[in-house]
């Protein structure tokens, strides 16, 4: 594991595939690569040279305030994943694979639901309007505030719109059906298709408390599920303002994401919510100088990036 030792300076918040993020303070996180996973790192490095490019910054993404090759310097969302947010509300066996869902104690307040919808698709359309595709959107990397709004982020796996998608783990990719034509069995090409399935199984985790097929019924997950999803034998939904939106996601029925934007705007908890807002340019400015000092202090010397 990846260990730092000068512990007073930064608190470990959590160990990823490509890196390490820590706690610096109130205002800032630090995310610091594995020294195998540099090219990965790069690839958000230069993603985030991009977004800051294009003004004014979407609000639906998570803030990064300096970049070294070394270093990726946040803003820090106090309220974690999204990931753990739903878990935590679950009872689950003591199993393997994390156990057989028993017991959903807790679901988080419709409108905030909506409120998540709506910002999740207006960040991946602003990404779609660059011409890129997240390409690993799933809740462990979504973040929420202290007013728990919503921020899209790590963007280590960000591919542009067009090519050939590397896709991820069921349930937030899926495998082409019969429908796909020659692309029939491969994740297809990087696009609103592939993103608007991640997020319509985002927004069933966000209103079950649970992900798609997690219901209990089915153990052990896995093969069953990717062809299943294949076949678009998708788990039953009723009749909550969101559920069509969850399903017109997993039957890829958006054309583009900024559709799907315009559709989550109109569910009640995105507009009886307060919007959230990006940091102001001034308060950027204040972060930078600080995370300058930082490294200039040796922070960065600090770490130890062998696992």
């Amino acid at each position: 594991m990846l260990k730092i030792r000068y512990s007073s300076r930064a608190d470990f918040i959590s160990l990823g595939a490509v890196g390490a993020v820590y706690k610096i303070n109130d205002r800032i996180a630090l995310k610091i690569p594995r020294e195998a996973d540099r090219n990965k790192f790069a690839i958000e490095i230069a993603t985030y040279d991009t977004l800051e490019r294009h003004r004014p910054p979407c609000p639906d993404i998570a803030q990064s305030f300096l970049r070294t090759p070394d270093a990726n310097f946040l803003a820090f969302y106090s309220h974690g994943t999204l990931d753990k947010r739903i878990r935590s509300h679950q009872v689950r066996s003591n199993e393997v694979l994390g156990g057989r869902l028993l017991q959903v104690t807790e679901l988080e307040p419709l409108n905030l639901v909506h409120q998540w919808a709506m910002e999740l698709s207006s960040g991946a359309a602003w990404l779609e309007s660059l011409g890129l595709a997240h390409a690993d959107l799933r809740p462990p990397n979504l973040l929420l505030d202290g007013q728990d709004h919503l921020k899209i982020a790590d963007f280590d796996c960000v591919e542009a719109i067009g090519t050939l998608a590397s896709g991820g783990a069921p349930p937030w990719a899926r495998f082409c059906g019969p429908e796909g034509g020659d692309e029939s069995g491969t994740f297809g090409k990087n696009g609103a298709r592939v993103e608007q399935f991640s997020i319509g199984s985002i927004l069933y985790f966000m209103s079950r408390g649970y992900e798609p097929y997690d219901d209990g019924a089915m153990w052990p997950r896995g093969p069953e599920i990717v062809d299943l999803m294949m076949d678009m034998q998708f788990p039953p939904i009723g009749e909550m303002d969101v559920d069509m939106t969850i399903q017109r996601c997993w039957r890829g029925e958006y054309l583009m994401l900024k559709d799907l934007a315009n559709d989550t705007k109109l569910l009640h908890g995105a507009f009886s919510l307060p919007r959230a807002a990006s940091f102001d340019d001034q308060y950027c400015k204040h972060a930078r100088e600080e995370c300058r000092k930082l490294v200039e202090s040796g922070l960065l010397r600090s770490f130890d990036r062998t696992f």
